[in-house]
């Protein structure tokens, strides 16, 4: 057993004196692993909460010039309005040279002035038209209760003949224009017949119903004859300019129907407007409205057509009961006494437009 005690240091001996020295040693290239631990950092969520600032703005300041006047160098605009498109109706008799022997039909001429020649003759143009006896025999007795006599139809009757003898090929060209002129429309509404023999030139409405032509030796020479027949559901032949007098509020006024034939007037009401009344005092008939008509706008009575309108809106519901139908509110042949009168306004007067008639 080994027995407990003190040790001794062992001594050490060094012979002679430690020197130093410095020198360089070149180490291979070599890779040391990083002993850092790994970089974790945790932070938690935070809200700060600012106090009321104020940032100051970096948008140049705003100035006002009253009364300032800015000139423009010349530029170019796109405009992107749609094209403007206007329809002009056909004026009747627009296109008349003055020349006898002139038919103008819907703004087309035929005649003197044009290559088709209106031959001789041109027939129910001035003839009477066929006259409907109303007359009631008299049972058991002479004669017949006497009635009132009624105008057919107009049926005008007119002959041309197409002039391209110079040039027999371009005959066809002509049948065009004919063609073009005189086709069935697609609606009833009467298109206009001016027609001038030596007087003043009088105007009818009707549509075309037939148009012979023929094949024949007059065709080969460039000279084919065309027929135009024409229906004019009013009978009437009219003057070409139309006639127009304002009737002042409560002051009778005479118009006149120089012609042998009742006219139909077109009559206008300018607002402010109540209660409008017009009385023709000659045939002692009335037409009435319980309708007010503002300032800036317009009753049109159209006694041809019998329609009533105003803003575009049909007013045929405010004709009074005790009025005569629109259509009977007629000019007839020589003096009218037209009397104007409403319930309040009505100081623009009545304007009348009519054209003078015969049959």
């Amino acid at each position: 057993m080994a027995r407990l005690g003190r040790s001794r240091p062992i001594p050490v001996l060094i012979n002679g004196r430690l020197r130093y020295s410095r020198q360089t040693v070149t180490l291979g290239a070599f890779e040391s692993a990083s002993e850092w631990p790994a970089l974790e950092v945790h932070t938690p969520n935070v809200n700060l909460f600012l106090p009321p600032f104020e940032s100051a703005s970096e948008w140049p300041g705003l100035g006002f010039r009253y009364e300032a006047r800015f000139t423009l160098p010349a530029f170019e605009s796109i405009s992107e309005w749609p094209s403007l498109s206007v329809t002009i109706p056909v004026k009747p008799g627009d296109s008349l040279t003055g020349g006898n022997g002139e038919v103008e039909w819907n703004g087309t001429l035929w005649g003197p002035a044009t290559n088709v020649r209106v031959l001789l003759p041109v027939s129910g143009w001035y003839d009477s038209p066929s006259i409907d006896n109303l007359n009631v025999e008299r049972p058991g007795a002479h004669g017949a209760w006497d009635a009132r006599k009624v105008a057919q139809q107009r049926i005008v009757s007119i002959k041309l003949q197409l002039n391209s003898a110079d040039d027999p090929t371009q005959v066809q060209a002509l049948i065009d224009d004919i063609w073009a002129a005189t086709g069935i429309p697609e609606d009833e509404e009467p298109l206009p017949l001016v027609i001038k023999a030596y007087g003043a030139p009088k105007l009818a409405y009707g549509q075309v119903v037939d148009r012979p032509l023929e094949l024949d030796g007059d065709y080969n020479a460039g000279l084919p004859s065309v027929g135009v027949i024409i229906a004019c559901g009013d009978p009437r032949l009219y003057s070409l300019e139309r006639q127009g007098v304002t009737v002042p509020i409560g002051t009778p006024t005479t118009l006149a129907n120089i012609g042998n034939a009742s006219t139909y007037p077109l009559i206008r009401l300018e607002g402010p407007v109540t209660n409008p009344v017009l009385v023709n005092q000659t045939l002692n008939r009335t037409i009435r409205f319980n309708i007010s008509i503002n300032d800036g706008d317009l009753l049109a009575i159209d006694t041809k057509n019998a329609t009533v309108t105003a803003a575009g809106e049909n007013q045929m519901s405010t004709l009074a009961g005790n009025s005569v139908p629109v259509g009977d509110f007629v000019l007839q042949a020589g003096p009218n006494t037209i009397a104007f009168s409403a319930g309040s306004g009505g100081s623009a007067g009545a304007d009348f437009l009519w054209r003078h008639a015969v049959i």
